[in-house]
């Protein structure tokens, strides 16, 4: 991983470096290395996203790590308290760091926990789980057959979570309330996903997020969305998944994602299991050099802003290939180009040309050219997205690429 982070740094420098001599004033080149600058806060200076799961005993957050990771590595209990002393952890593994995860006792538990513990209260080991380390997110986990108990005293923990972060970290940190175990709620032998495909379990569902919603009004506590999940998943010995009752998992990640510093999401994104999530947050980064893309390309300057395109081409290709955990570096990034049908030679001819068949029409060469810069950046990475993360063949990807360059010039896109 370190190994990856060092390439994408090595392009971003090479990118950075050929903006530094352009031939342009000192406000243009801020405005572009202010782009570029976002674009490496997400990419080079990657890093893993620290997600504090909070919630009684019972509430399912064993579960929901199960489910939103797709792989058996968490124990669950079902019977008494199963988690100790509050401890942030690697997931999946110590030997395979990819999400930091804040594990800790239930809040409101009664008995003492299976494992060690070392604190008092469940609130004392957050407290001190959360003094050391700062969290990105809570997920505050609420079973949804308990979202009209007495949740005041789990709210009022929660905020003094908020606020103690806030005052050692000065960081105010995003909740998103999960309500967990819908498939339990009436009727009970509806158990098919989507669960709100039932009237009436739907009427269920909508009553508790109505509660929850109310609760954190209440308490005053800022709440970015509230989503009701099933994470009901079995494992074989093997650890494959034999029976899938997953619901809302993939919306869940969406929003964690959204709310992540800018430098977490890249390797949440990669981390997490479900595909539409990725694709999403690939398309997201699309966006984004597609932009800056069309930015330097509006510069006039013939030639001299081809490699810092290509750079940005190659940097965005080599970061979708790390969502897609695939091996990919600088050869193959520029390989797949290649294989597209585009090369250093076209991609020259092309925005030459278009520059000489508007260069009687005053300005329309700088639009046109930032048009194109943007439009085959933008094909790119949805070519990109075809072959790594949709697994298509290299000729799905070329018409991808096609089809992209064609939206985006029909629909001027521009993030």
């Amino acid at each position: 991983m370190a190994e990856k982070q060092d390439e994408m740094g090595s392009i971003f420098s090479f990118i950075k470096g050929q903006v530094d001599k352009l031939p342009i004033s000192q406000s243009k080149k801020t405005k572009m290395l202010d782009q570029l600058l976002k674009l490496k806060t997400m990419t080079v200076d990657a890093r893993e996203p620290r997600i504090a799961l909070v919630g009684r005993r019972g509430s399912g957050k064993s579960s929901l790590i199960n489910a939103m990771f797709g792989q058996e590595r968490q124990y669950v209990s079902s019977v008494k308290s199963g988690t100790g002393k509050g401890k942030w952890l690697w997931y999946p593994s110590d030997a395979e760091p990819k999400i930091r995860l804040l594990d800790s006792r239930g809040l409101g538990e009664s008995e003492a926990p299976t494992e060690e513990f070392e604190e008092d209260t469940p609130l004392d080991e957050l407290i001190k789980a959360v003094t050391e380390e700062q969290p990105d997110v809570f997920l505050f986990l609420i079973k949804a057959k308990e979202a009209d108990s007495r949740i005041e005293e789990d709210l009022q923990e929660l905020n003094k979570l908020r606020k103690i972060v806030k005052e050692n970290h000065h960081y105010d940190v995003p909740v998103i309330c999960v309500v967990t175990q819908v498939d339990e709620l009436d009727p009970p032998h509806y158990k098919q996903v989507p669960f709100d495909a039932n009237p009436k379990k739907k009427k269920n569902i909508d009553e508790a997020i109505a509660l929850m919603s109310k609760r954190f009004k209440d308490s005053e506590i800022p709440l970015l969305n509230i989503i009701p999940t099933c994470s009901y998943i079995d494992f074989d010995e093997s650890g494959n998944i034999e029976y899938d009752m997953r619901w809302n998992i993939d919306l869940l990640s969406d929003y964690l994602i959204e709310a992540l510093p800018s430098e977490a999401k890249l390797k949440t994104a990669k981390a997490m299991q479900s595909q539409f999530v990725k694709k999403k947050f690939a398309r997201t980064i699309v966006g984004t050099f597609t932009a800056i893309a069309g930015l330097i390309g509006a510069e006039p300057i013939p030639f001299a802003d081809f490699p810092i395109l290509t750079g940005i081409q190659g940097l965005m290709i080599v970061v979708i290939g790390f969502i897609a955990d695939k091996e990919i570096n600088t050869k193959t990034a520029s390989e797949f180009i290649a294989a597209l049908g585009i090369n250093v030679g076209i991609g020259l001819l092309v925005r030459e040309g278009v520059r000489a068949a508007v260069r009687f029409i005053p300005g329309a060469g700088l639009v046109v050219s930032g048009a194109v810069a943007g439009a085959v950046t933008y094909g790119i990475g949805q070519a990109a997205i075809a072959y790594f993360l949709e697994n298509k063949n290299i000729d799905q990807a070329k018409e991808a690429y096609k089809n992209a360059n064609k939206e985006y010039k029909n629909e001027d896109i521009d993030s």
